[in-house]
């Protein structure tokens, strides 16, 4: 194989890396398991053996590093500790030879290979217990990176290197120590490495910031590459999606009110439905008479085609998987017989559902609605993004607001049930009369792994 020079370098297959004792999987009933992540979970450390592919050496460093780095992140602290640099095009790989499982950086994409875009997707997305392996190319040279354990107990942020042997092989993209460097006293491959490691982390960005911490925020911006969305930008640090939930029961069950009265009414036994589908005037009347709808309920009909509240609150409720229909009765699912006593876990079992709607449209503008909760933006500030950050993501529903908050309406609804919006989000005051609670709601969606 040949790089940019023209001399050949020769890969062998994947070698072994040094042994290690301990390298099986946490067993199901292990406390260790709880440590290891997939996905957006809570951040932990990593730490991992990278061996350099190559024959007649073992080149190799261990390394340890935050959870929630994204892979072009990734990408820069591995450089740095094999002792590469300037190469801005890199390919991980799952499984060798899956394109399916490869993600890559923009310029290799570019240039017709096969995988996905790398940016903005986070490293314990594919590397989250002991003995989770990809393997790393960048230009011709292929790493193999293993976890090697899992910590939660956290002291320091920065990437370090732990130990590791030989350095890689002469050549122009490999940094050599100098005279002017610390490591020319102390040239050994852990030494240097720190030293580069220290040099390397820069600070984030809002827009990696924000994609570390949100998974429903980084499949939009991976959506959106390359096409600006500064009013998008503009909105996510006041998004806090750093900072973790902080429910209590007294708001969780304000929140959860609606829910939790629906599916204490659904009960053990459930509800027939009418021929159509809807709820039977009984329960329509009930919803009337019990809940609160502000000046939304209009009008004595018990029919659920006069009164959309009723339709948003069934609907909403089989979007959040906590009722099905079987048999022409409503029913609630195992998740809703746990969740009905419970209103913390329902607030976040809710969350974790958002964005509500099954195509990618209805996820995306969802998404954007989420983010002008969570920030409080106003209703111009909302309109705003939503229809520029659509319009970036090619979707072709129409360029107004009307249109976009349309394409949102499952998510939207949902939020306008719980009292998220406040009274007045019709009228066009966006967030300004939200309840407090909604901004932590909105966050919690955002911040809450979701299977997509």
């Amino acid at each position: 194989m040949r790089n940019g020079t023209g001399r050949a370098r020769h890969l062998t297959l994947v070698p072994d890396l040094p042994a290690e004792p301990s390298r099986l999987r946490p067993r199901r009933n292990d406390p260790a398991q709880k440590a290891t992540i997939g996905g957006y979970s809570e951040m932990v450390q990593l730490t991992m053996d990278v061996q350099l592919a190559i024959e007649g050496r073992t080149v190799w460093r261990r390394i340890r590093v935050r959870s929630d780095l994204l892979l072009p992140e990734f990408h820069a602290i591995l450089q740095a500790a094999m002792g590469w640099s300037g190469q801005d095009a890199y390919t991980m790989t799952l499984a060798e030879g899956s394109a399916a499982h490869a993600y890559c950086a923009p310029e290799v994409l570019a240039a017709g290979e096969s995988g996905q875009l790398g940016d903005h997707v986070r490293v314990d997305s594919l590397l989250a217990s002991p003995g989770d392996t990809l393997h790393y190319r960048c230009d011709d040279w292929v790493h193999v990176v293993r976890v090697h354990s899992v910590d939660t107990d956290i002291d320091d942020l920065r990437p370090t290197c732990l130990d590791g042997a030989e350095q890689c092989p002469p050549d122009e993209g490999v940094v050599a120590p100098t005279a002017h460097s610390p490591s020319h006293t102390r040239s050994t491959p852990v030494a240097d490495a720190n030293d580069r490691l220290r040099r390397a982390w820069t600070s984030r960005s809002v827009e990696a910031e924000s994609a570390a911490a949100s998974p429903l925020v980084a499949r939009f911006l991976r959506r959106v590459v390359g096409a600006p969305v500064p009013r998008l930008i503009e909105l996510l640090p006041r998004c806090e999606l750093t900072i973790e939930s902080s429910v209590d029961l007294a708001v969780a069950q304000i929140a959860m009110a609606k829910v939790t009265w629906f599916l204490q009414l659904v009960g053990d036994l459930g509800v027939r439905l009418t021929d159509d589908g809807h709820l039977p005037p009984a329960v329509v009347e009930l919803l009337g008479d019990q809940l609160d709808w502000g000046i939304g309920w209009v009008g004595t009909s018990d029919r659920e085609t006069d009164h959309h509240q009723a339709t948003d609150l069934r609907e909403a409720a089989r979007g959040m998987g906590v009722v099905r229909v079987l048999k022409g009765t409503l029913v609630r699912t195992k998740a809703g017989s746990l969740l009905v006593d419970d209103p913390i876990a329902l607030w976040h079992h809710c969350a974790a559902r958002l964005p509500l709607g099954r195509q990618d449209y209805e996820q995306d503008s969802g998404t954007l609605y989420l983010v002008a909760l969570a920030a409080s933006a106003s209703a111009a500030q909302r309109d705003d993004m939503v229809v520029e950050s659509m319009h970036a993501s090619r979707w072709g529903g129409g360029d107004d607001a009307f249109e976009a908050q349309n394409a949102a309406h499952p998510t939207v609804a949902f939020l306008d049930l719980i009292g998220a919006h406040g009274p007045l989000f019709y009228l066009g005051n966006g967030g300004s009369d939200s309840p407090g609670w909604a901004r932590r709601f909105a966050r919690d969606a955002l911040r809450t792994q979701k299977s997509l």
